[in-house]
């Protein structure tokens, strides 16, 4: 069977939702080929986890969407469907050795918290050097950097900070979290509070540009909170789907891709497995990693050798972990600060948090691991039944493969075997013990995914590598996601690349699917 379309995409994550929507509303009928039997990628909303719950699986939290703008392209249609976009005050906060602190949209409590911890003058600072610039740390974020209007950021920049300005914000662009907060802030909290942000986009304390990066979540955060959609990210899925459907499109699941079919030199249709041919007469889009796009999808003698040994030399991050709590009643934290807070960190310093991430760059499983625990329900009661409790607990400082324990308490044989995943999960909810009374004593429900089950759920997901690919400064930006700096351009006409694995990286934001989808309508004007 053949289907005919304007634009075929493979995959049916947030950037391929978004790009194909972007897409439908101008006009376009466009083929969504989705592998799993729901779309949505790393958004997987279920109700059948646990009874009465609804449970992210993987990704949750949507302030780089809400503050995006492909959200802004699409905000009219999706309020028109129904996606209705809860927040709270307390978007994050810590829990360390020395002590705890809560991060807020609240300006005059953030002057109280860091006023406690003796760094309000340094916050103050930081906010007042990131806000001048924030147009400019935006901007490079959301910035198409291969088409020729990107200069004018540039522009922008010289003319707002001068040539020296320039330069300093260079240096400024590669420092490292670790080093920076230490000069900057005196209260090991306050260090504790912040830092652990760069692991959300794949960075650790000592990596380049895990600064900047940290400087801009907390901005945003500050800013925007941590919205989620009521009832789930299931909402902003299906809405993106209607939009493409409602212009004459097709959301196809089940629906894995075999092969792009390139004729004279340009991508004229997708072979499905199931020997369906879809064909577009405009452009193939795929939302998958390079490897699979160049090494597997594409027919050797089509991919340039430079474009197949870059994706060749193309390299993973650590893996992630996930656990998911049901309990018969909230969560009773000893501090109750953190009670109503939507996101905490739990580590022992920024020290532990430098120790882990290493550990697991390494291949070994970290001591005491920096604990990212999401409360959904502080935020939409909707998600768990009244007077329950639902803790989303994350890991990101996992190893793909297990070279050794730091703890020396697992015995491994290399792989992550249902047992030494459950053994890691439980180290975990240990460390949790002590802060959270009832984490063991009221769960009336647990699910634990480890690296290997991560990737079963999404084929992007890599080793279980949460991001789709390593986030350090060589493969990010320009280089993301080939050394060969070529952005979403493939090399093949009418084929183009999105998703984590390209610019702007990870995160529900649909950045890579908004930047593809505007040059397209443009191309089309």
């Amino acid at each position: 069977m053949t289907k005919e379309f304007d634009a075929v995409i493979v995959g049916s994550g947030i950037n391929a939702l978004v790009c194909g929507a972007m897409l439908a509303k101008n006009g376009w009928r466009v083929a969504i080929l989705e592998r799993n039997d729901q779309p949505g990628g790393a958004i997987s909303t279920r109700t059948d986890v646990f009874p009465g719950f609804t449970v992210e699986l993987l990704s949750s939290w949507h302030p780089l969407f809400l503050g995006g703008p492909a959200y802004a392209d699409l905000a009219s249609d999706l309020a028109r469907l129904g996606v209705e976009y809860l927040n709270t005050e307390d978007p994050t906060g810590v829990v360390c050795t020395d002590g705890s602190a809560v991060l807020s949209t609240n300006a005059q409590r953030n002057a109280e918290t860091f006023g406690g911890l003796g760094d309000l003058g340094a916050w103050n600072a930081v906010m007042s050097d990131f806000g001048n610039k924030a147009d400019l740390a935006f901007g490079l974020l959301g910035t198409d950097f291969w088409r020729p209007n990107s200069g004018k950021l540039g522009w922008k920049a010289w003319r707002q900070l001068g040539r020296r300005g320039v330069m300093e914000s260079g240096a400024e662009l590669l420092e490292p979290a670790g080093p920076w907060a230490d000069r900057t802030f005196s209260s090991p909290v306050t260090k504790a509070l912040l830092a652990p942000w760069a692991l959300h986009n794949g960075l650790g304390p000592d990596d380049a540009s895990s600064a900047f990066i940290t400087k801009v979540i907390a901005a945003a955060i500050t800013l925007g909170g941590m919205p989620i959609p009521v009832g789930g990210g299931v909402k902003l899925v299906d809405a993106l789907c209607t939009i493409v459907t409602e212009a004459g499109g097709e959301i196809a699941t089940s629906t894995a891709v075999q092969k792009i079919n390139v004729i004279d030199g340009k991508a004229r249709s997708v072979l499905t497995s199931d020997g369906n041919t879809y064909t577009a007469s405009k452009v193939v889009i795929a939302s998958v990693t390079p490897q699979s796009l160049y090494l597997d999808l594409l027919d050797e003698k089509c991919v340039p050798e430079k474009y197949r040994s870059a994706a060749q030399d193309y390299r993973y991050g650590r893996a992630g972990m996930q656990i998911h709590l049901a309990l018969s009643e909230p969560p009773r934290w000893n501090n109750p600060d953190m009670a109503n807070v939507a996101l905490v960190h739990v580590l022992d310093s920024i020290n532990s948090f430098s120790e882990s991430v290493n550990a697991a760059n390494r291949g070994f499983l970290p001591r005491r691991p920096t604990i990212v625990v999401g409360q959904p329900t502080t935020i939409d009661s909707s998600r768990a039944p009244e007077g329950a409790g639902l803790l989303w607990i994350q890991l990101q400082e996992v190893p793909r493969v297990i070279r050794g324990d730091l703890a020396a308490e697992i015995t491994h044989t290399g792989d992550w075997s249902s047992k030494v995943r459950d053994q890691y999960a439980q180290r975990v909810i240990d460390q949790l013990q002590p802060h959270i009374a009832n984490i063991s004593s009221g769960q009336t429900g647990k699910i634990v995914l480890g690296p290997a089950d991560l990737e079963g759920l999404n084929v992007n997901l890599v080793g279980g590598d949460p991001y789709s690919g390593d986030c350090r400064i060589d493969q990010y930006a320009l280089w993301r996601p080939l050394r060969l700096a070529n952005g979403h351009n493939t090399g093949i006409k009418g084929l183009w690349h999105i998703g984590a694995s390209t610019h702007p990286g990870p995160g529900l934001g649909g950045g890579s699917g908004y930047l593809v989808a505007k040059r397209l309508r443009e191309r089309r004007r």
